[in-house]
């Protein structure tokens, strides 16, 4: 979940009933890495079934990443590994 979002539910807000593109976009690869809350889900679901703008970004990410799993199997080295989690974990304590 993107930090935005975070920041927002922990103040107590949802997001907007009706996700227009800016808010589908900020939470895509949440979507796509099935991260969300099921009510979020339909509503971005919804949108992408009707949106021209969207739906092919969405499209070309999802079959991005997902040939990424399938085909990227080079292990990243040990200090970039520790650099990325030492990112995670501050970013964590946010």
């Amino acid at each position: 979940m993107t930090a935005f979002w975070k920041k927002l539910r922990s103040q107590g807000s949802q997001p907007p009933e009706d996700v227009g593109c800016g808010g589908v976009m900020a939470q895509l690869f949440e979507y796509i890495d099935a991260e969300l809350d099921e009510e979020t889900v339909e509503k971005i679901r919804a949108h992408l079934e009707k949106c021209s703008r969207c739906y092919p970004r969405y499209n070309f990410e999802h079959a991005f990443l997902r040939f990424l799993g399938e085909h990227a199997h080079v292990e990243a080295p040990p200090e970039l590994r520790k650099r990325v989690f030492a990112s995670l974990l501050e970013e964590s304590q946010d």
